[in-house]
Formats: structure tokens, C-alpha cells, sequence
């Protein structure tokens, strides 16, 4: 009776942490929906001559570190700016930036996306997320392993499905960045000072110096990677649309940002530097960051705002002179 009793108790604990866990997918999966109907609900295009901006990324873009995501986003910045300085031209700017976003789920609505919006520019930062948020990524094709490893990642990769695990697996890298620093941008340290996560022999031996402890994992996530931009990038060819790149105006778990500008670099796309923005206005002292330390602040997404319109008027998108950026 003893032993049923406990075996009871334990069958119902077990019971309890799953409809605990579930409980809290549903309220992940919940807000995620509510946030990415807000978002679309939230715009009422204007008349057909409008100039559409489209921004795609994911918390950078949406506004994540600003004291109002809303009104202090870049993609807000910049519509102020361009109402201001180019008003010889209607523009709208739309945000469809989404925190947590990867660059598989961008390519995967990208085609909808301009079907939608009809945009005449894009702007598309993404893929810092890639390492940690494999939903829907397309990087298990590029995972070439032995069976054994093979079937640990494909757990993972099935793992990664649920929210929950998303949650918890963000929370533990956020808190390694958090960590005190002396330098608020540890990404502009010096290549010998650069903390690498999880670096070790074996990476570096398959020619990896930026990378995850998994090998096969970090080739496989860099042709991921890889392959999304080039065909975001020719996706927007196709539809005779400008599509403009940016890095990344910090560095990120597993250092998917040095594919990133690879990639960016290999295929000759349009690129705005936030990465050496941002070095620029550390060295002056500015304080452009979050209150998380990785974000940017008002003023991060202010200067990122005033590098795209630069880089508008260098491209003739709109006759303008250029502005300062700092």
C-alpha cells in the first residue's frame, strides 16, 4: 500500500509539471499571437502613392532596450526623419520586427510579406537569434554528423519547437551577456581579447574561430544562415524591390553575426555598418545601450534610423542631402 501511495504521488507530480509546462506554452504561444496581430492591425496603409518601407528583423527591429518600442524603434525614428527632411515624398515605414525571430521564419513569410506591403525599399536585419532558435530552421539539412549526434540534435531541434524551451534557453544566454564588463560593447574588443562562447580544440581544428562547441552544428548554421540571406536577397531582385542589409550593432550568442557579414560580403549585397556605427559612438563616449546591455537605446536606434536615411540618399531613393549622424 506504501509503495502504491508513493507511486501515486509521484504519477501526480509528474501530471502537474506537464499541465504546468503546458499552461505556460499556451500563454507563449497566446502572446505571440496577440503581439503579431497587434502588429499587422496596427497599420492602415495609406493611399497607393505612398513609398513603403518595409523593416524586417527581429528585436532590433522592433524596439526591444527603447523606452517606448512604439514611438523609439528605428523604423519610428526613421519615418519622423523622412517626414521631416524628405517631405517632397510620401513614406511609410512599416516594422514588422519580431523578438526572438530567426532567419529561416523571416525567409518562410518573406514572399507574403511583400505581396502584402508592395514595398518599395526593405530593410532586413536578421539571424543573431539562428543559434538558439532553431523553429523552423532550415539548418538540420546542413547537419551532417554521425547517427549518435545526429539524433541528439534532432531532440534539440524538436525541442526548440516549444516556446517554454525557447524561454528558458533565452534567459540562460541573456544572463551570460549581462554578466558586468568593463567595456559596454565586449564586441569591440580586439580579436585576441574577444571572448568566444564555448570554444574549443575540436571547433577550431574544422576551421571555425567564431563558433559553438558542436562543429557540425556551426557549419551547418553558417550555410543555414548562408542560404536564408541569399535567397532574401534574391527574392527582392526578383520582385525589382531595393533590399539593404544591416550588420548588427552588437555581437551574438555563438557569433552568428560573423556569417552574417560574411554572407553580406560574398554576395556583393547593399549593407549598412551599424557594427562600426556603434564602435564610433562608444569611442565617444555616448550611451547607446539598454537597459539590458545588448540593445540599443533611444539613442542606438536614433543613430541607426539616421544611417539608413544616409544611405536612401545615397542610393537616390530620395533627394536629400545627407545628414550627421552624431
Amino acid at each position: 500500500m506504501h509503495n502504491t501511495s508513493l507511486t501515486q504521488k509521484l504519477l501526480l507530480i509528474i501530471f502537474g509539471l506537464f499541465i504546468f509546462i503546458l499552461l505556460i506554452e499556451l500563454f507563449f504561444r497566446l502572446g505571440g499571437f496577440i503581439l503579431n496581430t497587434n502588429n499587422i492591425k496596427s497599420y492602415n496603409f495609406k493611399k497607393s502613392t505612398t513609398n513603403r518601407v518595409l523593416c524586417i528583423g527581429d528585436s532590433s527591429t522592433y524596439g526591444i532596450g527603447a523606452s517606448d518600442a512604439i514611438k523609439y524603434s528605428y523604423p519610428s525614428q526613421l519615418q519622423r526623419l523622412l517626414d521631416e527632411k524628405a517631405a517632397n515624398k510620401n513614406f511609410e515605414v512599416i516594422n514588422l520586427g519580431v523578438p526572438g525571430i530567426n532567419s529561416s521564419q523571416v525567409l518562410n513569410r518573406f514572399r507574403n510579406n511583400i505581396k502584402r506591403y508592395e514595398p518599395e525599399l526593405i530593410i532586413v536585419m536578421v539571424g543573431i537569434n539562428d543559434p538558439w532558435n532553431l523553429e523552423e530552421s532550415s539548418i538540420i539539412k546542413y547537419y551532417e554528423a554521425n547517427i549518435f549526434k545526429k539524433l541528439f540534435f534532432s531532440i534539440d531541434f524538436l525541442l526548440n519547437k516549444l516556446k517554454t524551451y525557447q524561454f528558458f534557453k533565452l534567459v540562460s544566454i541573456s544572463n551570460k551577456f549581462n554578466k558586468p564588463r568593463e567595456n559596454q560593447d565586449a564586441m569591440f574588443q580586439s580579436e585576441q581579447e574577444l571572448v568566444i562562447p564555448d570554444l574549443n580544440d575540436e571547433t577550431i581544428s574544422k576551421g571555425f574561430k567564431h563558433s559553438l562547441r558542436d562543429p557540425f552544428k556551426s557549419i551547418a548554421l553558417y550555410k543555414a544562415i548562408e542560404n536564408n540571406i541569399a535567397e532574401i536577397n534574391h527574392i527582392a531582385q526578383e520582385n525589382g524591390i531595393t533590399v539593404i542589409f544591416m550588420k548588427y550593432h552588437n555581437g551574438g550568442w555563438g557569433r552568428p553575426e560573423r556569417a552574417i557579414h560574411e554572407t553580406y560580403a560574398k554576395l556583393g549585397t547593399i549593407t549598412i555598418d551599424n557594427t562600426a556605427l556603434f564602435r564610433e559612438a562608444v569611442e565617444k563616449g555616448l550611451n547607446i545601450r539598454g537597459n539590458d546591455r545588448w540593445h540599443p537605446n533611444d539613442l542606438g536606434y536614433k543613430l541607426i534610423a539616421r544611417n539608413i536615411y544616409n544611405k536612401m540618399v545615397d542610393l537616390s531613393i530620395i533627394d536629400s542631402k545627407r545628414i550627421d549622424i552624431f
